[in-house]
């Protein structure tokens, strides 16, 4: 195989996976997944047509078996308008998700600056946002109901 083969960071919501990299600064998202996410399986025969060149681009990745798979590629501006497009109440919801968490954690993970904070995800039962700076884990004061009570109550 003579192409490169990229190794995406694989991010979950709702025991979905969306796979997305980082190429020359810009964030690209598997439409694969894109569509299992907001409930249309077939959006990857749909929106490449509809979607200007330098929104799209196939490239081989790696997939959760190990095996190299041709993906159809969508940028940033893309998956915003792909969500606008196939609308439903929750697609607003995972814009959110991808602006506030997603975008910002795999910006985050390729910056070479180490002094100042960075976003990450870390995965457990659920996915949780932090920021991580000098070596303490901040987590964001909307996620402490997330994290508070224990099942009988207590912390």
């Amino acid at each position: 195989m003579s192409e490169e083969v990229l190794i995406p960071t694989v991010f979950t919501r709702h025991k979905r996976q969306l796979r997305a990299v980082l190429l020359e600064d810009q964030c690209w998202f598997c439409a694969h997944d894109l569509g299992r996410l907001i409930g249309y399986p077939y959006l990857v025969e749909r929106v490449e047509r509809n979607l200007d060149e330098d929104q799209c681009r196939h490239a081989w990745m790696l997939d959760g078996s190990g095996e190299y798979i041709d993906e159809l590629l969508l940028s940033e501006s893309a998956v915003y308008a792909s969500l606008i497009h196939y609308f439903h109440p929750e697609n607003r919801s995972i814009r959110q998700w991808l602006s506030l968490h997603v975008i910002p954690a795999l910006r985050d993970q390729h910056r070479t600056d180490l002094g100042e904070p960075r976003r990450e995800i870390l995965q457990g039962p659920t996915a949780l946002s932090v920021l991580k700076w000098q070596g303490v884990v901040w987590v964001p004061y909307p996620q402490w109901p997330v994290l508070s009570p224990g099942p009988d109550g207590s912390s």
